[in-house]
């Protein structure tokens, strides 16, 4: 089929010829019958499996586009934020031009939250994660997204994430599961989003679609063939992918026993042949130390292009020992290293200037890296919380068709792949064989079972997906674990202890709350913020007593780092700690000067810990230690120095402020909800940032302006001359600014200078201007109210809820007071008081991003408006409903 004929499904023509640009003047045969007998621009959900190279992922991509065009909403779901960052350039470039808009939502890129929120988008890239926190929020939004395209399905038996991404799924596909209309469950439902699962690696793949009511779309063969097999002895014993026939080829072997030197003499001869390599191992450590003795044998012309691109970041241990390999062509990537280092090592891969990558499994889902050769070590480092340790296990079958999947990409030039394990006796060769080559994929494996399942609970409360234990029961029989696993391993009596049981311990936890003359749950706003933020409750009441703590005492930077990192939601892992350090290095007595000269008598971690004689347990010293690096990060603390100090990688720097800059921003949530002082939420939300960013507070404005574009590096520099505020950046010249930045951008932060500066000089003119009102609520105009000079529509129930509200400015309103104001002598539920408030912020904070915390929630008390009573302008005529 000709790339042509997609103008007969509507397609733009100009559309068509980018893809034809980009990918080829054909489809490929996956492409083909997922158009042609799947009815892919259609209406009913897909499962697409088929090998890696296939084309799947440009199915996912054609569908996406052609809603698009139709105006209509699609999230695109992907596991990992790297793959995100793809997927998110890729998109953008190619399809803004035509009036696409596409954003990202991942936990480190909120700067498009709002938007996804109030649905301003064409095309959502999001991880699986945050869509399942905006169900939360807003769970009426599912009724607005036309298309989910699901990829990398495989996330369904992951360990840690997989039961959020089945639930999540439920939610999309039974709609009307734990409804109490028996017919809305029965029915077809034709206002939930399509759904376009795509995977490689997917045992039984009927049997999961099945589940997701859709057509399995399969395809076996690969666009260019793929010999996989097992080199013993310098013979590689291979199977064909395509036509399943087996052969043998003599490669380099025999001279040495040891793998990493038979890998060394085979990736020799294929570079020089100009074939590239990509050798996946199991431990970052393996993956650099291979690097560098690679890069002692090769005789390849440096890659400079990267080696310039990488002399521009902040200095690393991972960047400068990248430069040296690269000087052989030759590079390493894992977790350690920053992304921006990554993507370096990714295109320079990409465009063949590197000859071999040794990599860790972080190339091995989803990233777009073809190769020749694959080199796979059938092992890897698995970690069990519940023996604190890890332990090597042989890699899954799914894995090493992943890795192996790598080699023989279309469009690569190459008229076959090499997928390569080695084995060092014949009978290691025999048992590889049968495994990995000819085993089979392993099935879907639930794991909604596997964890507490309260917080999948408290997520289908919190949306008022369910709202009675019966509900619960209902929805969770529809799930993969449900049709699955309970279903025949557990009677009706026992699903329904399990649920019952899961609702206590959530209850007891304060995240929901049960009426039992009605039958019903309601999530607290504790609950709403445990369930909208995605942590886990029993971190979440970790937090919840440091706050309770901490609100009205002096408290340090660290001492809330160190209350995070110690959470069970705050185990940093890919912070290495070794045994060596955890006897030798001595962190906790680090901990105890660095904050001798606090007087803390909180029953606080930071306090627990300083007052403590004996040796914390391994996981607390390594808490310890991420704590006390994010606090010299936050310090302008290079990275460099960092690293030296605490043994440490950049990636494991970056990595840790991600992770704990999002459990402190969930700390401000929860704050919020539970009635904390605006002073004390707005430290803590300043402290999220900051961890984020890695800055003091006085650089935080200017770090929001550029929200991201700019490196920290250039931050730090505008810091260090003194270039980083309004009042200075207005004054200097656009040269000074040029030394650091593009001149678009340094135009960009000049224009913001100006705003800034232009509202502090209003702000301080003599005399004082006459109060003019925040808030207007007229009577005369129900239906809308002013918010600084802009009218906003509000229904009538919300009119109802702030005309009250404003009634009795900076005061607790009863929540009894409100309902009658708002409802009278109507029966609804209690639930509907907090809707009602959400949907209110919801239309204030699409103007004013500002106003997010105008009116708070007083636990077990009411609503407060957060402001004061020369703020706001009433009517002179009263409403009878205002009690």
């Amino acid at each position: 089929m000709k790339m042509l004929e997609l103008i007969r499904y509507n397609i733009p023509p100009e559309v068509v010829q980018l893809w034809q640009e980009r990918e080829s003047d054909g489809l490929l045969p996956l492409q083909e019958m997922a158009i042609k007998r799947h009815d892919l621009f259609g209406k009913g959900n897909l499962i697409v499996q088929a090998p890696t190279s296939s084309g799947k992922t440009f199915i996912g991509e054609m569908a996406a586009i052609q809603a698009a065009l139709r105006r209509k909403k699609v999230v695109y779901l992907v596991p990992l934020k790297a793959l995100a960052e793809e997927k998110y350039r890729d998109f953008s470039e190619k399809y803004t031009p035509y009036g696409i808009n596409v954003i990202i939502s991942t936990r480190d890129r909120r700067e498009f939250d709002q938007r996804l929120e109030n649905g301003n988008f064409s095309i959502a890239v999001v991880v699986y994660e945050k869509l399942a926190q905006l169900l939360v929020r807003r769970p009426e939004q599912i009724e607005e997204i036309a298309l989910v395209v699901a990829d990398e399905l495989e996330i369904l038996s992951d360990p840690e994430r997989g039961s959020m991404a089945e639930l999540l799924l439920t939610r999309i596909l039974y709609p009307h599961a734990g409804s109490p209309d028996a017919k809305l469950q029965n029915a077809v439902a034709t206002d939930r989003p399509r759904v376009i699962g795509l995977s490689a690696v997917i045992g039984e793949a009927d049997r999961l679609a099945e589940w997701m009511q859709a057509a399995l779309v399969t395809y076996e063969r690969r666009p260019v063939e793929l010999r996989y097999g097992i080199l013993h002895d310098g013979v590689f014993r291979y199977r064909t992918y395509n036509e399943f026939g087996e052969g043998e080829e003599t490669l380099v072997g025999g001279a040495s026993d040891a793998p990493s030197e038979v890998i060394a003499e085979n990736v020799h001869r294929f570079v020089e042949q100009g074939e590239p390599c990509l050798i996946f191992v199991k431990s970052k450590h393996e993956s650099r130390h291979g690097a560098e003795l690679l890069a002692e044998q090769l005789s390849q012309p440096a890659a400079v292009n990267a080696i310039e691109a990488l002399r521009k970041l902040e200095a690393t241990r991972s960047r400068d020992a990248l430069i040296r390999t690269l000087n052989s062509a030759v590079a390493f990537h894992n977790a350690d290293l920053s992304p921006e280092e990554r993507r370096v090592v990714e295109q320079a891969f990409r465009n063949e200037e590197i000859k071999v990558v040794v990599s860790t499994s972080t190339l091995a889902v989803g990233m777009n890296m073809p190769t020749r050769n694959v080199f796979i070590t059938p092992e890897k480092w698995r970690y069990d919380s519940r023996f604190g340790m890890p332990w090597k296990t042989p890699i899954l079958h799914a894995e090493y068709e992943n890795m192996g999947g790598r080699a023989g990409r279309y469009g690569a030039g190459h008229d076959f792949g090499r997928a390569i394990v080695l084995a060092s006796t014949p009978f290691d060769q025999e048992a590889l064989w049968r495994r990995y080559i000819e085993g089979e994929r392993e099935h879907v494996e639930p794991q909604l079972a596997r964890l507490p399942l309260e917080n999948p609970i408290l997520q289908l409360v919190a949306s008022r997906t369910c709202l009675t234990e019966a509900a619960l029961f209902d929805f969770l029989e529809h799930t993969l674990t449900g049709r699955w696993v309970w279903s025949v391993s557990l009677t009706k009596e026992e699903c329904e202890f399990r649920i019952r049981a899961a609702v206590n311990r959530a209850v007891d936890a304060g995240a929901i709350s049960r009426h039992p003359h009605e039958d019903s749950l309601e999530a607290t706003p504790f609950g709403k913020a445990i369930a909208a933020k995605g942590v886990t409750i029993a971190a979440a009441s970790e937090l919840e007593r440091w706050i309770a703590e901490s609100e009205t005492r002096h408290w340090s930077a660290l001492d809330l780092i160190l209350a995070a990192a110690m959470t069970t939601d705050g185990r940093m892992l890919p912070v290495s700690l070794t045994a060596r350090e955890y006897e030798q290095a001595d962190y906790p007595a680090r901990l105890k000067r660095v904050t001798e000269n606090e007087e803390i008598t909180a029953d606080v971690p930071l306090n627990r810990l300083r007052n403590c004689d004996m040796m914390p347990f391994f996981e607390e010293v390594r808490a310890i230690k991420t704590a006390l690096l994010l606090n010299e990060w936050i310090e302008h603390v290079s990275i460099r120095d960092i690293e030296d100090a605490y043994h440490t990688m950049a990636g494991q720097i970056l990595a840790a402020a991600d992770h704990l800059s999002w459990l402190i921003d969930a700390t401000a949530t929860l704050a919020t909800t539970l009635g904390a002082h605006g002073d004390f939420v707005d430290r803590i939300n300043a402290l999220a940032w900051r961890v984020q960013a890695g800055l003091r507070d006085e650089a935080l404005p200017l770090a929001r302006a550029v929200a991201g574009r700019l490196p920290r590096t250039t931050i730090l520099t505008l810091v260090a001359h003194h270039l980083d505020t309004p009042e200075v950046i207005v004054e200097a010249p656009i040269a000074a600014l040029t030394r650091w930045m593009p001149a678009a951008e340094a135009r960009r932060i000049q224009a913001w200078a100006r705003r800034a500066t232009s509202d502090t000089e209003t702000a301080d003119s003599s005399p004082p201007p006459p109060v003019v009102p925040v808030l207007i609520v007229d009577d005369g105009r129900p239906g809308e109210i002013g918010l600084d000079g802009v009218v906003i529509a509000l229904q009538d129930k919300q009119y109802r809820l702030i005309r009250v509200l404003a009634a009795h400015p900076g005061e607790c309103v009863p929540y009894e007071t409100i309902y009658r104001a708002v409802w009278g002598d109507s029966i609804v539920e209690p639930n509907q008081m907090h809707f009602q408030k959400r949907r209110l912020l919801n239309a204030i904070t699409a103007q004013f991003p500002q106003y997010e915390n105008l009116i708070t929630t007083k636990p077990k008390c009411g609503f407060m408006l957060n402001l004061t009573p020369e703020q706001i302008a009433l009517p002179v005529h009263e409403m009878s409903y205002v009690a």
